[in-house]
């Protein structure tokens, strides 16, 4: 029942959508970068999504931190173990999930009912060239492509997917602010050491 509770209230909308985990695609691990998204959903308050490369785990996994903010502060915060470059809810491996004024705790995996990722061919991608695209982040000369339901704007400047804006059906992401390095864990020292690290078996 506990666990069940932790994940109905803290979903993170970079696994939400799969038409959106089709249109991201692979992810550049590169330790310290950081993007942040405002995302906008019908009938849903507006959140904002920081995701932040951690240093490489050995194997070719790495680490992504996703934390998850409304206007009153830090709703939840996620640590994903991937296990190659894209982040398809099949590549964790491993999922650690913190709640404001709670110590981080590992999530079974087989307890998570994420959205399966499409086992057939990748949907045809659609080129419809290059735009100017405005968003809080500022205005970039961005690659405009149509993936499954989703429609994306990427460019090369951006770290991590090089995403500055989605837009699909269920949900809109728009660029706020990004860096190439200084990203940082926001889960507290120590964490992985005794109960921080506790599975949630409940």
């Amino acid at each position: 029942m506990l666990l069940a509770l932790l994940l109905a209230a803290a979903p993170s909308p970079l696994l939400a959508d799969p038409d959106l985990a089709e249109a991201m695609g692979r992810i550049d691990p590169r330790p310290g970068a950081w993007v942040e998204y405002l995302v906008r959903a019908p009938g849903r308050d507006d959140l904002r999504v920081r995701a932040t490369v951690l240093p490489a785990a050995t194997g070719g996994r790495h680490w992504i931190e996703l934390i998850t903010a409304s206007a009153d502060g830090i709703v939840s915060a996620s640590r994903l173990l991937l296990r190659a470059d894209e982040l398809f809810p099949r590549s964790v491996e491993r999922m650690y999930l913190m709640l404001a004024g709670q110590q981080p705790i590992e999530v079974p995996m087989d307890r998570i009912e994420l959205p399966q990722a499409r086992i057939h061919a990748r949907p045809p991608v659609a080129h419809l060239g290059t735009r100017r695209v405005r968003v809080p982040a500022g205005t970039f000369a961005a690659e405009a492509m149509r993936i499954a339901g989703t429609r994306v704007w990427r460019t090369a400047t951006v770290p991590l997917w090089g995403l500055v804006k989605a837009r699909s059906s269920r949900q809109s992401m728009e660029l706020v602010s990004f860096g190439t390095s200084g990203g940082h864990s926001v889960f507290p020292p120590g964490w992985d050491q005794g109960k921080g690290s506790d599975s949630a078996r409940q």
